[in-house]
C-alpha cells in the first residue's frame, strides 16, 4: 500500500532530526523507502536515489539540505541537528532560527521532486512534471464489483499532488457514455462532450495550492446490470505517470476460473493471456486485488479474468 504525501513528508523530517541521514534511520521510514522504490531495493540503491533527489535540486537548497541531513562530509560526523544548522548558518552569516525556515523550505521541494520521481535515478525514468503540466497523480484506486458476470459498479479514487498554485480541475478522457458520479464534497463535475467520447472535468471546490493533497472519489454504476454483456476485464491506460495504483475486483454470484494480471501492455497486446507468472488468487470472498508502481507511458494495467 502507498503511503500518502504528508507519510513521506514526516519520514524526511524525521530523517532530518537527530543523528541525520542514515542507513537504519531510513530503513526505520518505509514512506520515504516506498517512495524511494520500496523495500525490495539494496539500501545503497535508495540512499544513491535519496542523494540524487538532493542535489538535483537549486544549489542552495541542494547545499542546506545536505549539510542538515548530514550527508556533507563537513556535518556528517555532527550528530545533532541544532549543530548541524549552526554549521550551516556560520558559512552563510545567519542565525539558526533562519537555518530552519530555509531547510523546511527546502524539504517541500525536496518532498515535490521524491514524489514526481524528477532526478536522475529516480524508479520512474520520465520527466513527470512535464508529463503533467505540473501536477502528479499520486494514487489510483478502482474497487470494481462483478455480479453474476457482469459490471454493476466501479469505485474510483485519485490522489492529486499539484506543483504549482491554483489548478482548477483534473480532467479524464473517456469513451463510457455513463457519467460518474462524485462522492464527497471536494470535487464537482462538469463534462464536455467530444468528436469521440467525453471529458469528464472535476472541478475542485477551491483552486489546488500547490504541495497539497487532493483525495477524488466518484462511481460508475451500470445503468442495466442485467444486460447481455459480460465483464473480462478492469483495466485503463496509463498516459499520465502514476506513482501507485491499485485494482480490486469483487465476484459474486459467479467466479472466474482464471484471473491474471495486465501488466504495461499495449492496445493491441490487451489482456494477455493467463501464463504461471501473472496468475492471481482469489480470497475466500472472491475478491482479486494487485498493485503497481510507476506507471506510464500510455501503457495498459489492470485485471482480466476468463469465464
Amino acid at each position: 500500500m502507498e503511503h500518502k504525501p504528508e507519510v513521506v513528508r514526516r519520514g524526511l523530517l524525521f530523517l532530518r532530526k537527530g543523528s541525520g541521514f542514515t542507513t537504519e534511520r531510513l530503513i526505520s521510514q518505509p514512506a520515504v523507502v516506498d517512495i524511494l522504490g520500496g523495500d525490495d531495493q539494496r539500501a545503497e540503491l535508495l540512499i544513491e536515489r535519496f542523494e540524487s533527489a538532493v542535489t538535483s535540486l537549486v544549489d542552495a537548497d541542494a547545499e542546506i539540505l545536505l549539510d542538515v541531513f548530514g550527508l556533507s562530509p563537513e556535518t556528517a560526523d555532527i550528530r545533532v541537528l541544532a549543530k548541524r544548522r549552526d554549521y550551516y548558518g556560520a558559512k552563510h552569516g545567519i542565525g539558526r532560527e533562519a537555518v530552519a525556515d530555509r531547510d523546511q523550505a527546502a524539504i517541500e521541494r525536496l518532498l515535490e521532486q521524491l514524489i514526481s520521481g524528477w532526478y536522475p535515478k529516480s524508479p520512474m525514468p520520465i520527466r513527470v512534471p512535464e508529463a503533467h503540466n505540473g501536477a502528479v497523480i499520486y494514487s489510483i484506486r478502482t474497487r470494481t464489483l462483478v455480479s453474476d458476470h457482469r459490471h454493476i459498479e466501479t469505485h474510483y479514487h485519485f490522489r492529486l499532488f499539484p506543483l504549482f498554485d491554483g489548478a482548477e480541475y483534473f480532467a479524464i478522457a473517456t469513451e463510457n457514455p455513463v457519467r460518474p458520479k462524485v462522492v464527497g464534497t471536494g470535487f464537482r463535475l462538469e463534462t464536455v462532450e467530444v468528436d469521440n467520447g467525453y471529458i469528464d472535468q472535476f472541478w475542485c471546490t477551491e483552486p489546488m495550492q500547490r504541495g497539497n493533497t487532493y483525495e477524488l472519489h466518484y462511481i460508475i454504476k451500470n445503468p442495466d446490470p442485467v444486460e447481455p454483456y459480460w465483464l473480462y476485464e478492469e483495466s485503463m491506460a496509463f498516459h499520465e505517470p502514476t506513482r501507485y495504483a491499485t485494482f480490486e475486483i469483487k465476484f459474486i454470484k459467479a467466479v472466474p476460473r482464471v484471473v491474471w494480471k495486465v501488466d504495461r501492455l499495449t492496445a493491441v497486446e490487451r489482456p494477455g493471456r493467463p501464463v504461471r507468472s501473472n496468475l492471481l488468487k482469489l480470497s475466500e470472498s472472491g475478491v482479486a486485488i494487485v498493485q503497481y508502481r510507476d506507471l506510464y507511458g500510455g501503457l495498459i494495467n489492470g485485471i482480466a479474468w476468463d469465464w
